[in-house]
């Protein structure tokens, strides 16, 4: 929704305010509140008017063909309340529900004009999604558990004087031919016993990654191993708890840092964003803050302002970043030095500012997004990759820190690496061909913001690889070069940048305005 649109809402809540004898500012509070989840309009559409009584929307017909070049010739469309609204909550209710049928009109107008894309639905993350479910499915272990007890005895023929012959002959044939049956079955126990196992290992790493110090008498290593196999050593953040949090996010104003802002203030806690664009995501617990991260000046007064205003936060979610998508030769050193300082240094420069309070208080969490660009390598985006090439080293060796020196252990670490994310601006515009849409297809923000809210809950230290070959891609460098080769051509990643759209250059760039 556009700026003006906003305006038009703001004027029309007061109007109303004043029509229905309320409190302007607590209806204007609620109003906002729901501004963002109000039908988007397109930017020829403009809403001329709003009461109590209706809505009066500028908006083409949908008979009209071509581009708009005048919106004052288009005709305004008149929404009625009926009845006429009562109430500042009867009018939240009622623009909400205008808005979740407006959001479920436009998807099924979408799905009826597009065409589908195959490899975006039949990729291969929904594939092992779907096998995944089938695998762990109740009735799939129950079904194995049958056949394991069905073939556990081989069909033996009934003896020539057995009592009844045509009953043991009919028992024996019947045995027979569920053994037949479900000998194929056992190849299911292969892929299961592969998901059991990856699963099994992945416990067992988190659950000793986030257990208590190992005691130093062998008489309590017994008591301890229980407790951490069986007892999470931190407990889960209730609604009580998600109270007394305070979330710093860099890059909070668009993409995953936009996604994470909004559900952590709709857990309740206190959030503050820090970007040098203007943030989408509007929440009584959310504080947007305008910060260039890759200026260390003005991070650092930031970031001191907030530890003035609003104390020292308990979690710290570094994730903002940046790329030029440029040939080495190509860019600009200034470019290159943007790069590195907003997605790697700016991370040593929040941290040196909110860690010590962490440390003193034994409590609190570090969220580090990196990429899978931080684990293997491709052309044309050398300072990227490089920027998030060093987060993952920051990542484990501030762990190692954190253990070994300051003996904080219930400090918590979590490393984010992603696959393209499907709602960010960073890689829009690359065109992928069908063999990478298959194989390495996007993931949304909104199923990595889960994740990591899961982490946050659970007070758990973490690795958030998505979608699955962003958990697979460290084993690219023990592969042969020519595989590793052949990979990178048949996904076309060398030259994937090549379409997408560059940011201006180093004396190209307009001051951004401040928010």
């Amino acid at each position: 929704m556009s700026g003006a649109q906003e305006d038009t809402i703001g004027r029309a809540s007061e109007r109303i305010c004043q029509h229905m004898n309320r409190d302007h500012d607590d209806a204007v509070a609620h109003l906002a509140m729901f501004h963002a989840r109000l039908p988007r309009l397109p930017p020829w559409a403009r809403m001329e008017s709003i009461d109590r009584t209706g809505m009066r929307i500028r908006y083409a017909p949908p008979s009209l063909t071509g581009p708009v070049t005048d919106e004052h010739a288009l005709p305004v469309q008149t929404i009625a309340f009926d009845p006429p609204l009562q109430g500042t909550t009867d009018t939240r209710k009622r623009l909400v529900a205008m808005s979740e049928a407006s959001q479920a009109a436009n998807a099924q107008f979408a799905r009826a004009k597009h065409a589908r894309d195959f490899w975006g639905e039949y990729n291969l993350e929904t594939l092992l999604e779907h096998a995944d479910r089938i695998l762990m499915h109740r009735a799939t272990l129950g079904a194995l558990l049958a056949v394991a007890c069905a073939l556990a005895r081989t069909p033996v023929p009934p003896p020539p004087d057995a009592r009844a012959p045509w009953l043991a002959q009919g028992v024996y044939g019947m045995h027979r031919a569920v053994h037949l049956a479900a000998a194929p079955l056992w190849l299911l126990l292969v892929p299961l016993a592969a998901v059991l196992a990856v699963r099994a290992v992945g416990w067992l790493s988190r659950t000793w990654t986030n257990a208590a110090p190992v005691p130093t008498a062998p008489g309590r290593l017994a008591a301890w191993a229980w407790t951490t196999l069986t007892t999470p050593t931190l407990p889960r953040l209730d609604r009580h708890a998600w109270n007394r949090e305070t979330a710093v996010i860099t890059g909070g104003a668009r993409g995953l840092g936009a996604e994470l802002a909004l559900r952590l203030a709709q857990k309740g806690a206190r959030v503050i964003t820090l970007d040098v664009a203007k943030t989408t995501v509007k929440h009584p617990n959310l504080v947007a803050y305008h910060c260039d991260i890759s200026r260390q000046n003005e991070v650092l007064s930031v970031t001191r302002n907030i530890l003035y205003r609003h104390g020292a936060p308990t979690i710290l979610i570094n994730n903002a970043a940046v790329r030029n998508g440029h040939p080495l030769l190509d860019t600009p050193v200034g470019d290159i030095a943007r790069v590195l300082d907003t997605n790697t240094m700016a991370h040593f420069w929040t941290l040196k500012e909110f860690l010590p309070s962490m440390v003193e208080q034994q409590r609190g969490h570090i969220v580090t997004v990196s990429s899978m660009m931080g684990q293997t390598g491709v052309a044309q985006m050398i300072d990227y990759v490089a920027s998030k090439h060093a987060l993952v080293g920051l990542h484990e060796s501030l762990r190692f820190e954190l253990d070994a020196i300051y003996r904080t252990p219930l400090v918590r670490t979590t490393l984010v690496t992603t696959g393209h994310l499907q709602e960010t601006s960073m890689f829009s515009g690359i065109q992928y061909n069908a063999f990478a849409r298959f194989l390495a297809p996007p993931v949304s923000t909104a199923k990595v913001a889960q994740a990591v809210l899961d982490a946050l809950e659970c007070q758990e230290s973490r690795i958030v690889a998505i979608p699955w070959y962003a958990a697979w891609t460290p084993f690219l460098r023990i592969l042969p070069s020519f595989v590793r080769d052949g990979i990178q051509a048949l996904l076309g990643a060398n030259h994937s940048m090549t379409t997408a759209p560059k940011p201006p250059r180093e004396g190209e760039r307009t001051p951004e305005p401040a928010t």
